[in-house]
């Protein structure tokens, strides 16, 4: 049996007792409130980062780790594991892949791998869980490769925010961009699409109706008779999110439905009020 290490960076919001759970390792990323510094999740927790978001008269911004920070841990891990696969955020939204991979070119002692996640959040969360469960059951690292390489490509996630305001100022708004400017009354609904934020469609009226569209989008895109894994992404909003998972695990065949909060990296660009479903079938 292999013994393979798994690392993300701090973007994949998965609940932190499964990152202790399975062993992954989790690599911050970089939140500035002017000349203060934190790391996610680190220096600054979720619940502290939006309290600071609501009462701070400075946009944050993100950095990602520096090459170092990967290289770091990889040579720790190597020196007890056969070899080790590192999942990160989407490359069209921040330099972490990038500077993975640069780490990894640097590392000697065993092999790294380091794969483009195009997703985000606890979307990505979902594929680094399956390459952890996978690695707990001594899989090779060319078939946690391959499934995680798969996965990327099945997991959905569909979201809507408060206001394209912190998209827009952070530069990650992508093709969504075609929905700035539209009245109140109209609410976007937006999905990840080949690794950044695209458009869905744009819902009228209220905020309970756009949620019911989100779970109606999630209906049309989950495949016919496959079991799901599924989250439930929010940033501070627990209420609702526990009412989406509830409705989850009722309407849909789930075989997990995680609850998931909106970390201070994603937080910085999506703004609070986020609500998201990320989905893929169990094969």
């Amino acid at each position: 049996m292999a013994n393979i290490s798994i690392v993300t960076d701090s973007t994949a919001d998965l609940p932190p007792h499964l990152y202790s759970d399975y062993g992954i390792t989790v690599v911050p990323l970089l939140v500035h409130f002017g000349d203060e510094v934190y790391r996610d999740g680190v220096d600054l927790s979720s619940e502290e980062f939006y309290a600071k978001l609501t009462s701070s008269s400075v946009l944050p911004r993100t950095s990602q780790p520096p090459p170092r920070d990967f290289q770091v841990v990889y040579e720790d891990l190597l020196s007890k594991s056969d070899g080790v696969v590192s999942i990160h955020l989407s490359s069209r939204l921040s330099g972490t892949y990038q500077s993975a991979a640069i780490a990894a070119s640097m590392v000697k002692g065993g092999p790294v791998r380091v794969i483009d996640g195009r997703l985000a959040s606890a979307a990505n969360g979902l594929v680094v869980l399956e390459a952890a469960r996978m690695a707990r059951e001594g899989a090779s690292m060319d078939d946690i490769v391959a499934r995680a390489q798969d996965l990327v490509g099945k997991v959905r996630v569909f979201f809507t925010v408060d206001t394209l305001e912190y998209l827009q100022k952070n530069g990650r708004i992508g093709r969504a961009a075609a929905f700035l400017g539209t009245v109140l009354s109209i609410r976007p609904l937006l999905w990840l699409q080949d690794g950044e934020v695209a458009p869905y469609e744009k819902v009228r009226g209220s905020r309970q109706r756009i949620l019911a569209r989100l779970v109606a989008v999630v209906k049309e895109h989950a495949p016919a008779g496959k079991r799901l894994r599924a989250a439930v992404i929010h940033a501070v909003s627990p209420d609702e999110a526990a009412a989406l998972k509830q409705i989850m695990e009722r309407d849909f065949p789930c075989e997990e439905v995680l609850t998931a909060t909106v970390g201070p990296v994603i937080g910085c660009h999506a703004g609070p009020g986020t609500m998201a479903i990320a989905f893929h079938p169990v094969d």
